[in-house]
């Protein structure tokens, strides 16, 4: 008998555990109850937390680790402002080889890239295209350079291949979504096209709007559908050669759209622009156009990546100078604000070379968890980290875990920066259009990042007090996987238990 009293004491504190109960009966405690009692999320993944100082407002599979999507960007945005500094820029540096004499370069100029992930982005933080040429061009100019007898070559060595995540789907990476930093890159090393019906049956009409790329070859599978079905076009690409293929369906009814893709040639892209730049403004380019292939050589025809000469190395070249990119915390505000996979992946890189001194994508994870495991969140055991954007399916991390991390930025000397990094409900963010019917006080003291794939989504942040005590501020984590239905109808549901904390008392 008294064993199976303490069979019935263990399983009595077992329960709570396993539900997570909060310590107290709050209100939100209840409201998350009830919601995981009941579809849609009864019969998917649910976790919750949410904590004012040591006091638990909510609590639900709290230790339980899921697919957190671009919940992921929280950490790589808030490693990299600790880590590197809110005022760090990428440097892009003018080289050349060979001589110059009398304004005749007889060599190649060499656009090093380290890594700017804003060369010709359309993010509110880059520059334009015109003011960065402009600047790269004044550096030639400088050196009194007025003709370039050898090649503009792009050079992305400075990040190590692949570029992309190797367990990303093949359907993503041939999204603008998808498309992966390299040490050069050019509009995100993304590419948009123009999608419109043809005839019943027949391939629908796709035009590249921008970037030209004239090297490439692109075969299109799509065909034209009935009126009232989906447009379900998408695009094939591989850094292997300059080949693109379109597969999918367009309705007939369905008006032009479009369709923003991966460019896995960003350097080949920048150095093509550039060539062509100079060309438009007074400096003559009689070697074209290249790049350097992984084979490390200079390649001016993407067919053939391993015919060429090699190119030089950096300590090789004659630096003629460099220009800088927007400071980091701009960077970190656009990463979040719109959910930027490539800005993420660029700053996931750099965590890598901060701590290894060489940006390496299968490096990047341990320089996290180095990082991580620095600030006092033991990650063995409580989160995986595959990439900076939350794109791989791989990536495992609970509420808790984002709760901690949460708490131990808003006590960094970063703090500032990087709450102004993320965005509230309502803005010009991925947030814009959620919870609408809330007051703009209520909405202006959530701080929070979005998370969302197919079956996934997920928010976590903070809840400013409305009186300004920062130790009043609520932190919070809400997770859900394997949820069939849709964001409409699950996002209601998360807004709903944030609304409920920023109402408690």
């Amino acid at each position: 008998m008294k064993a199976l009293n303490r069979i019935f004491a263990l399983a009595a504190l077992l329960v709570p555990l396993s539900l997570g109960a909060a310590q107290r009966d709050t209100q939100t405690q209840k409201l998350v109850s009830g919601y995981a009692r009941k579809e849609p999320l009864r019969s998917g993944i649910f976790g919750v937390l949410a904590m004012r100082g040591a006091d638990t407002l909510a609590q639900y599979n709290r230790s339980l680790k899921m697919v957190p999507a671009s919940n992921v960007k929280l950490l790589t945005t808030g490693l990299a402002l600790n880590r590197l500094g809110p005022e760090m820029r990428f440097e892009t540096i003018l080289a050349h080889t060979g001589s110059l004499s009398d304004g005749v370069l007889e060599g190649d100029l060499y656009i090093v890239g380290r890594g700017d992930p804003t060369t010709a982005s359309s993010s509110l933080c880059a520059d334009s295209l015109s003011v960065t040429f402009s600047r790269w061009k004044a550096l030639l100019e400088a050196k009194g350079i007025k003709s370039i007898k050898g090649k503009v070559i792009g050079d992305p060595r400075f990040f190590k291949r692949p570029s992309h995540g190797m367990s990303w789907q093949l359907e993503d990476i041939g999204y603008n979504y998808g498309a992966g930093p390299a040490g050069l890159n050019f509009f995100e090393n993304s590419q948009v096209f123009s999608l419109r019906a043809g005839q019943l049956g027949n391939p629908p009409v796709i035009s590249t709007l921008y970037p030209d790329t004239p090297w490439m070859y692109y075969v299109n599978s799509a065909v034209t559908g009935p009126s009232g079905t989906g447009n379900t076009v998408y695009y094939i690409n591989t850094g292997f050669g300059p080949f693109g293929e379109f597969q999918g369906s367009f309705p007939v009814d369905r008006r032009e759209t479009k369709l923003e893709c991966s460019n896995p040639f960003g350097a080949y892209t920048c150095a093509y622009f550039f060539h062509n730049y100079l060309l438009c403004n007074g400096i003559s380019v009689e070697g074209g156009y290249a790049d350097i292939s992984p084979q490390g050589v200079v390649r001016s025809d993407l067919l053939f990546s391993d015919m060429g000469s090699p190119a030089k190395a950096g300590s090789e070249l004659t630096i003629i100078g460099s220009c800088k990119s927007p400071e980091l915390w701009r960077i970190v505000k656009d990463t979040n604000y719109d959910s930027d996979n490539f800005y993420a992946e660029t700053l996931f890189n750099m965590l890598s070379f901060s701590v290894y001194g060489h940006a390496d994508r299968d490096s990047s994870a341990l320089a996290a968890y180095e990082l991580l495991n620095g600030l006092g969140l033991h990650t063995e055991n409580t989160c995986r980290l595959i990439d900076g954007s939350g794109l791989s399916r791989k990536n495992y991390v609970s509420p808790e875990f984002f709760v901690r991390f949460l708490k131990k930025m808003y006590s960094c000397p970063v703090r500032d920066y990087y709450l102004e990094s993320l965005p509230s409900p309502g803005s010009k963010s991925t947030l814009k259009n959620r919870m609408r019917t809330a007051s703009g006080d209520v909405k202006a003291r959530i701080k929070m990042k979005s998370g969302s794939m197919n079956g996934v989504l997920c928010l976590s942040g903070y809840i400013l007090s409305p009186d300004g005590d920062r130790s009043k501020t609520i932190v919070f984590s809400i997770l859900t996987n394997n949820v069939t239905a849709g964001p409409s109808t699950v996002g209601p549901i998360l807004d709903d238990i944030i609304l409920s904390l920023a109402l408690e008392p």
